[in-house]
Order: structure tokens, then C-alpha cells, then sequence
């Protein structure tokens, strides 16, 4: 599905899918406010998105992955999913203190 979204021809190394991967741009100098990643369990994109996460982190940027083990991708679209509240929650601390959230040692 991905390929959609791409130009004719291009693979995921593509610097509009793989930030971070062989053709992405040095953003170390790039202003990125901190980031949070939420990642369910059973989401099959969660290698990627911890793939993001971690190459924020190597450019300097403040970011966080917080994976919900037993979720799904777009988890938190079902109110009734259990790991909703939790993850309202978790938002709402980020919103109050992203620096702080992504320093803190939950992971």
C-alpha cells in the first residue's frame, strides 16, 4: 500500500517513508519540537515506527516510543479497546510536558 504514496519506481528507501534510512537527510540541524511515538503490539508497521523513533534520537531530538503490547495499529480510534484510557492519559502528560515525558525512563 505504501507504493501509493511514492513515485514511480521508488522502493522504502525513499526519504518520504525512510527518514532515517540510506537516502534520508541529515536532520540534526532540522528544529523538531519532542516526539512521541505510539506503538501498538500487534501493529505491523511497529518496526518502523521504532525505527523513527530511534533515529530522532540519534539526530539529538527528544522523543519516545510508548508501545501498548496487545494493541492494534490505530488502537486508540476504539474507544472500547482497553488500552484507550491509557493512552489518553499518556498523551495528555506529553501535552503537559514533552521534554519531560520523553526524558522519563518508562520505556
Amino acid at each position: 500500500m505504501w507504493k501509493l504514496f511514492m513515485p514511480v519506481g521508488s522502493d522504502r528507501d525513499h526519504p518520504a517513508v525512510n527518514v532515517f534510512g540510506p537516502n534520508g537527510e541529515d536532520v540534526s540541524t532540522v528544529k523538531f519540537p519532542a516526539t512521541v511515538v505510539f506503538v501498538g503490539g500487534y501493529d505491523p508497521l511497529k518496526d518502523w515506527q521504532r525505527r523513527y523513533c530511534e533515529g530522532l534520537k540519534r539526530a539529538g531530538k527528544e522523543a519516545r516510543v510508548v508501545e501498548y503490547e496487545n494493541a492494534i495499529h490505530t488502537f486508540y480510534a476504539y474507544p472500547e479497546v482497553p488500552e484507550s484510557d491509557r493512552f489518553v492519559e499518556e498523551v495528555r502528560n506529553f501535552i503537559r510536558d514533552p521534554i519531560g515525558f520523553c526524558s522519563a525512563d518508562q520505556q
